[in-house]
């Protein structure tokens, strides 16, 4: 199978600067004011990815964050997560401010169970938003847990890190209820999102190689009808539904990020009969691949 240009980069915490040199060889966390961070990283302004979730605050300016193909406003109490493997870039005025932070499953998990993430909501990177629109009452809750940890981080006091851990804690409960109040598909299904948060890790991980649902639905030892019914009642789509978009969302990435070409980013997903990829494409996006290559290019 022919290789694809791996671009743009999957980013580590480990190549991001560190304004002062604080925690410089700390692998697994980091967090600044934004307007430091973008100084002193001017890469992040081109598309790229992480191994690492990003939540960022803004407090003050404007601009767009493209996540994934999709283009959300930045203004004063925009809050966005941006899960491992999600392509992002922003173009923001030179006045944008905030509080950026990034974290590793690893360093989260260390004081919790291996279910905990999996639990908020808002952690997954096919169907959930990586938005919140904050109104001035809840920016200043989730400010008050940014500056908290910045100041944890900075001062590195004893045990700074299990501080850190569960002021995170407190922010993810704080932005949860926020989600829930502004996702109708999210209402206190708290063991229905944990599968479903399931389900779409083992979808991420296995969409190439396995394509029926049975396989997935095997692999959590339920039945096809009930991981059905799971996903209907919690983000409304069938099963089918979810593994699509998630090998669109990779043909998307393909097209727009490598210089392949079209039977061979068709061959990449398995699908040796280009014409059918390029139906399938077109049924679903109403637009062929070089359409859509095209369009992102001319943006």
């Amino acid at each position: 199978m022919q290789e694809f240009k791996k671009v743009p980069p999957v980013l580590k915490i480990s190549n991001f600067d560190d304004y002062n040199n604080c925690m410089k060889f700390d692998e697994n966390f980091y967090t600044r004011r934004f307007s430091d961070h973008v100084k002193e990283n001017l890469f992040t302004e081109k598309p790229h990815a992480h191994d690492f979730y990003l939540i960022l605050l803004i407090t003050k300016g404007s601009g767009l964050h493209t996540i994934d193909f999709q283009d959300y406003k930045v203004f004063p109490g925009a809050l966005f997560i941006v899960s491992p493997g999600q392509i992002h870039q922003w173009n923001l005025s030179e006045d944008t401010e905030g509080y950026i932070l990034f974290f590793t499953k690893k360093y989260f998990l260390f004081d919790f169970d291996t279910d905990k993430l999996s639990r908020f909501p808002f952690f997954n990177s096919t169907f959930s938003l990586p938005f919140f629109h904050l109104t001035p009452e809840e920016q200043k809750i989730i400010t008050i847990k940014y500056r908290t940890i910045c100041k944890e981080y900075h001062a590195q006091l004893q045990n700074h890190h299990e501080m850190i851990r569960m002021t995170l804690n407190a922010m993810f409960i704080e932005l949860t209820r926020i989600y829930e109040v502004k996702n109708e598909n999210s209402k206190n299904f708290s063991y229905d999102i944990l599968q479903l948060n399931k389900f779409e890790s083992l979808v991420d991980t296995h969409f190439l190689e396995h394509q029926p649902v049975s396989f997935y639905s095997n692999t959590l030892n339920i039945s096809d009808r009930q991981l059905g019914y799971l996903c209907k009642k919690t983000v409304n789509k069938a099963p089918s539904e979810i593994l699509m978009e998630r090998i669109l969302l990779e043909a998307k990435r393909l097209i727009i990020h490598s210089n392949l070409s079209i039977s061979a980013i068709s061959l990449q997903l398995n699908y040796t009969d280009t014409s059918y990829f390029i139906r399938l494409f077109k049924r679903i996006t109403k637009q062929t691949p070089e359409q859509f290559r095209a369009y992102q290019y001319n943006r």
